[in-house]
């Protein structure tokens, strides 16, 4: 009675990329019990019954967690299909005596290196070509004796084609080492923590053919050839693949012997291999083994060919169910793959097929990996495809010319890394000068242009980050207030936003170290600026969006430059004057020894020049005399050690007026009116600190008038006023204007806020909700306000202030 794998419980060691998400589905589909050990809890979890969190670089970490498990659960087997996860699962093989490779048949397996060594150890050198590892510069000196020339350079850890260089003269060989060398880092790939070793071997000429193989018990119980086209250029780029091979029986008897000998002196003895190989002149020499399945396509292939499934023979190869494979005799079809590599890094500007509903007798398989605006790398920047077409047909002539045909039916342009682009370039001597610095820029763009080719009917389709800041409780209760809206006013963006459906990461401006690795690679398409303090301090609020800028992260809200400005209240009050905007006459002081003319006439209001949420302000910041005056600034100067504005006090009411949108699609909401006829005899009709965060208050006086209710007239005047305000500054996306209306109905503009609270609730999304938007629609319209601003203007407008120079 066959063994069934309904019911059993498999370890899948590592989660793995995305696009290899149909091996989760098929193993649900089998019946089999999913237990998934993986760094995160991502995509992947969905499959898994159970998930063991673990760091799996960390073998030590991930041995106990499994042991803990085991405790209270059980495991039957244990099977991965990564390239960077095979040493761990054959040390859990070994710990936990699941069927496996030994821990040492693994390592050979996976560094090249070691490979090439064994090998030699097992008088298999026929097998290999020359090979030398390189440690440091110097002993690049000794490969044109030992090697000679070309030669080629790869990682010893390395996956697929990554950092495989050809080189042809010592000079180039220089310089593909310290390529090599700056660029094959964990960051770039976490493969690379188990070594960046460089492993230097002669060039091998011939055609390569590709074996897949499943082993049991140190037996093939079966094996496919197929056809690798040639690569292109100095860095191997994967080019396509054909299967059945159509070499000759004689090569590829060459090939079996040789994959039998190797596979045994490596120690391999179960599961699915990949092996690489090429057929010169003297016979079959070896690439590489991978103790994995084959990758991308491969594993459909071989069902569709030969009628095997490589994930449940190999699922069975795991539990240590015998194998018995009743593989086609003869091909079922033939197919050819051909990889979309474009001929340059860059950004994805046009993704489409003329022809979407392809044929399934001619196209097997149409897998796109990128979207438009996504950042394509090609080398030396990095090792992308944009994905693959599959051809199909009874003989290879008619599935070439079928994947020829489906290729053709794309339509793929790039925004390509140079001049005459968006995203500029740097200039490099050699060909593999800078790449990780292309690769930076490249991918920074790439947010910039998928923005800038967004339709807007999939806004929601935007991954948006929210920079804002996140404080615990503060026992100065003053101080808890603002932090507390300071804390939920990003995580009440978050909420709208999720419950319109967008995909958000919050990010908290009060981390140590501040979060900028965090932002680079979270891969957010545009940012909800919302930061109102670094190093808890509301100068450096600007830095926020200089941040951003330079991390090619788009952004809502205004610019460096003019919440800088606005936050120096005295440069406001020069703009404004500069402008003939009404404001209230003003002069300042620096320090005590500063006069303030005589030409103003009290009352007076004294505040700090460069604070927010009315720090410093109380109802003595109003004052009708020298002596006060006086006794007020050196307050402000000593207590709070920041420059004095002095302004001539407006008795009236206070509005304000809040602007969305830019260009064209500026809005100026209904105002919002403050009227403080209510407040006791003695208090000055202003908002001071205890107004704004104070429960209970004689402030609770104050009466909002929402719209206000102005004349017309008025309320027009007051909107152009803002509006020219608005425009001079330079804001974007949203705004908050502050002024004054005395007595005989004359407006002056004492505050510009380009990064005002927008909590739900506060005064910009309250006069929202009068014309119709609820809190969330209000937030959406912020986010597509900024995405038609970054979609209509080239990168980096925004920096280019329309402020006329005082």
């Amino acid at each position: 009675m066959a063994e069934t794998l309904e019911g059993k419980t498999i370890l899948i060691v590592g989660s793995g990329s995305i696009r290899n998400r149909f091996i989760f589905q098929r193993c649900r589909q089998l019946g089999v019990r999913i237990v998934l050990l993986n760094k995160e809890n991502n995509w992947a979890s969905r499959y898994a019954d159970t998930l063991i969190q673990a760091d799996t670089l960390i073998a030590e970490e991930s041995v106990f967690k499994v042991k803990e498990f085991l405790q209270t659960d059980k495991i039957d087997g244990a099977i991965t299909f990564w390239e960077e996860d095979i040493p761990l699962l054959a040390k859990l093989c070994e710990t936990f005596d699941f069927k496996g490779n030994s821990y040492e048949a693994a390592l050979n397996a996976r560094n090249k290196l070691r490979m090439r060594q064994v090998l030699q150890d097992k008088k298999l050198s026929k097998y290999s070509p020359k090979f030398a590892e390189i440690k440091t510069a110097k002993d690049l000196d000794r490969i044109p004796s030992k090697i000679g020339f070309p030669c080629v350079f790869k990682p010893s850890w390395g996956v697929l084609n990554q950092f495989v260089v050809r080189v042809d003269d010592l000079d180039e060989a220089k310089s593909a080492f310290e390529y090599l060398s700056s660029n094959m880092t964990p960051e770039f790939d976490p493969i690379y923590s188990y070594g960046t070793g460089v492993l230097c071997e002669g060039f091998l000429e011939g055609a390569e053919v590709d074996m897949d193989i499943l082993l049991q018990d140190g037996q093939m119980r079966f094996y496919a050839f197929g056809d690798n086209f040639p690569q292109k250029g100095p860095f191997f780029v994967a080019a396509g693949n054909a299967m059945p091979s159509r070499h000759e029986d004689a090569d590829l008897k060459n090939v079996l012997d040789m994959a039998g000998e190797v596979i045994a002196a490596l120690g391999l003895r179960q599961g699915a291999l990949h092996l690489e190989s090429k057929i010169d002149a003297d016979g079959a020499k070896l690439i590489e083994v991978n103790a994995r399945m084959g990758r991308d396509y491969m594993c459909d292939w071989i069902k569709s060919i030969w009628g095997v499934d490589l994930i449940e023979e190999g699922l069975k190869t795991a539990l240590g169910f015998p194998v018995v494979i009743a593989a086609s005799p003869a091909p079922k079809i033939h197919l050819v793959g051909q990889y979309l590599a474009p001929e340059s890094s860059g950004v994805i500007s046009r993704l489409s097929a003329a022809n979407p509903d392809q044929d399934p007798e001619k196209v097997q398989d149409l897998t796109l990996l990128k979207e438009i605006g996504d950042p394509v790398l090609v080398p030396p920047e990095g090792f992308d495809v944009i994905g693959w077409v599959v051809g199909r047909g009874d003989t290879y002539a008619q599935a070439e010319e079928n994947a020829n045909e489906g290729v053709k039916s794309l339509q793929i342009s790039i925004a390509q890394f140079d001049p005459s682009s968006l995203i500029g370039k740097t200039r490099r001597r050699k060909r593999l000068s800078f790449a990780s610095i292309d690769r930076k820029r490249i991918i920074q763009s790439a947010r910039l242009e998928r923005i800038r080719q967004l339709d807007l009917k999939s806004l929601r389709s935007l991954h948006v980050g929210i920079l804002c800041n996140r404080y615990d409780e503060n026992e100065d209760a003053e101080e808890s207030k603002v932090q507390q809206d300071l804390t939920s006013v990003g995580l009440n963006i978050q909420k709208a936003l999720q419950s319109k459906g967008y995909r958000t990461t919050f990010f908290d401006m009060n981390e140590t170290p501040l979060p900028f690795d965090k932002m680079s690679k979270a891969n957010v398409d545009i940012m909800f600026n919302v930061c109102e303090r670094i190093n808890n301090s509301s100068l450096l609020e600007p830095h926020g969006a200089s941040i951003l800028d330079c991390l090619g992260i788009p952004y809502t809200g205004s610019n460096p430059l003019t919440l800088a400005l606005c936050i120096d209240k005295i440069k406001v009050k020069k703009i404004l004057e500069y402008h003939s905007i009404p404001t209230p006459r003003f002069d300042f002081a620096f320090n005590v020894k500063d006069t303030v003319s005589e030409d103003l006439s009290y009352p007076l209001i004294v505040k700090p020049a460069n604070t927010d949420n009315s720090i410093g302000i109380t109802n003595d910041s109003v004052v009708t005399s020298p002596k006060a005056l006086n006794r007020q600034i050196e307050k402000i100067l000593t207590e709070y050690n920041r420059p004095v504005l002095v302004e001539e006090y407006i008795e009236g009411d206070e509005v304000d007026v809040s602007i969305i949108g830019d260009e064209e699609n500026m809005r100026v909401l209904p105002l919002s009116r403050s009227i403080f006829d209510d407040l006791p005899e003695g208090v000055w009709h202003i908002y001071p600190f205890e107004a704004k965060w104070q429960a209970k208050s004689i402030y609770e006086k104050i009466r909002t008038e929402r719209p206000a209710k102005y004349s017309q007239k008025l309320t027009q005047l007051i909107s152009e006023i803002c509006l020219d305000v608005y425009n001079t500054f330079d804001c974007h996306d949203y705004t908050r204007i502050e002024l004054r209306v005395d007595k005989f109905g004359n407006p002056f503009v004492f505050e510009v806020n380009p990064n005002p609270s927008i909590n739900d609730g506060d005064a910009v999304p309250a006069c929202a909700e009068i014309i119709g938007m609820n809190y969330p629609d209000f937030i959406e319209e912020i986010l597509k306000n900024a995405v038609m601003r970054y979609r209509t203007r080239p990168p980096y407008y925004h920096l280019q202030s329309s402020l006329i120079a005082l």
